[in-house]
Formats: C-alpha cells, sequence, structure tokens
C-alpha cells in the first residue's frame, strides 16, 4: 500500500527514471534522503504520520498501565505494545530508551502488513505457476470445508500450507537485504577461504567499528551452497524431509535470513507467518488462481519503499489473475 502510494498513477509524486535512481542510492548514500524533491517530501510526511500514530498508541498504552492495581500488573504482559513499554521501563540489558521504542513502533506499523501483503502476492503467482502443487494445497485444506483451521492447525497441523509459505518466505523476502552499522571492531570468520581480487587468501574478515555491514537476505535464501541445485526453483516438498544441507547452519528462524537474526530478528514473525497461513488458506480453499498467460506469464519487480511482483506491462505493481470459484460437492 505504501508503495503504491508513492508511485500511483495520478499522483504529483510519481518518480521519473532520476527519482527512482536517487531511491536506490539511499542505502549507499544515506544523504540523499534529504534532498527537497517531491518523493523526499512525501516520505518524510510518510515518517510524521507513523510517528504521531505510534506515540498515540503507546501513550494510550502507558496510560492504561499506569491505572492497573498491584494484582493486575502481575499479569504476564502478552501484547507487543505492552511488552515494548515493558522492555523502557527494564532495568536489564534489553532495556529500550523512548526512541528506540518509538522506533519499533515504526516498524510494526509498516512492516506489519506491507510485507504479508508482497509475500501473499507471491504465493499466488508460484502457485499459479505450479497448478499442481495449487491442487495439492487445496487438498490438504479440504478438510475445512465450510470453517476455519484453528490456530493449533494453523501452526502445526498443516505440512504443506507450512512448506508453501516457507517456500515464498525463502524464495520471495520482503526485505531483500538489511544494513547494519558495527558498534564495534570485530572479526568475522569465514566458513572456507576466499581469494581476494589481489590474489591474497583470507579466512576472516576485519570489520572496523562505524562499518557499514549488508546482509544480502534473499542471496543467501537462494544460495545453492546453502540450499542444493535446486536452490531457486519454487519447491514446497523440500521442507517435508530432513535433508542435510549446509542451510542448518545458518541460525535464522528455519535457517533463512528472511527475518533477520540475533538480537534484532523480527518481533512479529510468528503471528506474520500465522496471518500468512490463515490469508492463504482461506484463498486457495475458496478459488483457484492462474496467472493471465499461462505459466510462462513474466514476472518483473517494480521497486518502491519494498519490491513488489508486477506482470511485465503493467503500470505499477500490478499482478491481474485468472480467479475462479472452487465448487465442493
Amino acid at each position: 500500500m505504501i508503495g503504491e502510494i508513492l508511485d500511483a498513477p495520478g499522483s504529483k509524486t510519481k518518480s521519473g527514471i532520476l527519482a527512482q535512481f536517487l531511491f536506490l542510492l539511499v542505502p549507499i548514500l544515506p544523504w540523499l534522503i534529504k534532498l527537497p524533491n517531491q518523493r523526499n517530501k512525501l516520505l518524510g510526511n510518510l515518517r510524521q504520520a507513523l510517528s504521531d500514530i505510534a506515540e498515540e498508541l503507546l501513550a494510550r498504552s502507558r496510560a492504561e498501565k499506569e491505572g492497573l492495581n498491584v494484582e493486575e500488573e502481575t499479569v504476564e504482559e502478552k501484547s507487543i505494545i505492552g511488552l515494548l513499554i515493558k522492555a523502557e521501563s527494564s532495568s536489564t540489558e534489553l532495556q529500550l530508551s523512548r526512541e528506540e521504542v518509538a522506533a519499533q513502533m515504526n516498524v510494526l506499523l509498516i512492516a506489519g502488513y506491507e510485507t504479508t501483503s508482497i509475500s501473499l502476492t507471491w504465493a499466488l503467482i508460484e502457485l499459479s505457476r505450479n497448478l499442481e502443487k495449487q491442487q495439492k494445497l487445496r487438498d490438504e485444506l479440504s478438510q475445512f470445508s465450510g470453517m476455519d483451521p484453528t490456530w493449533e492447525q494453523l501452526t502445526s497441523g498443516l505440512p504443506y500450507l507450512d512448506s508453501v509459505v516457507h517456500e515464498i518466505l525463502r524464495l520471495h523476502p520482503p526485505v531483500t537485504e538489511t544494513v547494519r552499522m558495527a558498534a564495534e571492531d570485530d572479526i568475522i570468520p569465514l566458513s572456507s577461504p576466499v581469494v581476494t581480487s589481489a590474489g591474497q587468501t583470507i579466512t576472516s574478515v576485519m570489520i572496523k567499528k562505524g562499518s557499514i555491514v549488508a546482509s544480502p537476505i534473499r542471496a543467501m535464501n537462494m544460495s545453492e551452497a546453502f540450499w542444493g541445485p535446486n536452490a531457486k526453483e519454487f519447491e514446497p516438498e523440500r521442507w517435508l524431509v530432513d535433508s542435510d544441507v549446509p542451510a542448518r547452519e545458518i541460525s535464522g528462524h528455519r535457517h533463512l535470513l528472511t527475518f533477520s537474526d540475533g538480537a534484532r530478528m523480527c518481533l512479529g514473525r510468528n503471528f506474520a507467518i500465522a496471518e500468512f497461513k490463515a490469508a492463504l488458506s482461506v484463498l486457495i480453499r475458496n478459488y483457484s488462481f492462474e496467472l493471465p498467460e499461462g505459466p510462462a506469464t513474466k514476472i518483473e519487480s517494480h521497486q518502491s519503499v519494498l519490491p513488489r511482483p508486477k506482470v511485465a506491462g503493467q503500470d505499477g505493481p500490478k499482478v491481474p489473475l485468472k480467479v475462479k470459484r472452487v465448487e465442493w460437492n
């Protein structure tokens, strides 16, 4: 939705080639975001609106928390906003500043639905390219004709749905790379020696404090070195077998970097996966999907705040599909 706002066909802020080029350079040259063009002004307004919404939600939650009595405060906090506020007042190493809490809220507001929307679009594309896999998923979901699966069934009782979802997250991570700044000097050991352009063989990389380090999420998720020779293919079945692939060395969620890893791993990953499964299960159970020109329909990437898929030739991030109602006997 946010990407569509920035590039809406009738918008005065619709980016030209130069604006899109500058936008792609922002991760490398952050000062470009301060240029006084229409796109940056809109992004500034978007950030301000998100900050205002986040501050209002946090203020309400703080007020509610302050009104609790002692007995009520002993109840385990389960809401994300409540946990962030709890971290704000924590005296442990997990303590967050007021600015960090607000920043996390902004991430939840922008990432909580935009990324899931992109993943759902890619799921329909891949299942339209592979109609037999779409039918296999529909067959698994047929047991829920006229009703919805429970939380337990969504999270652990539908193995092929789980496989399709994680294969989409592997092949098409909504965020293709993440960038971090080194807080201190460090040395990163390499799993195997690398020969540099100067002909030197190295077994580790020195990272100085303040260095910008990019983690190529999509490249690692699709690396044949980690996932085998069919790493670039849509194969949900890979999740149904206990294969001894080198990807097991990756400690991220299900050996993926889609949700990042470490202390800054995505807070809402479990909810996002459940939301993804719930939406996909309803769609596939009730409708069949096909690409307009069949499985060979060319799909391109539309560059925006988050890259979105598009059918080649479409204006903007659009993926028209042929949709038919599934009739159950």
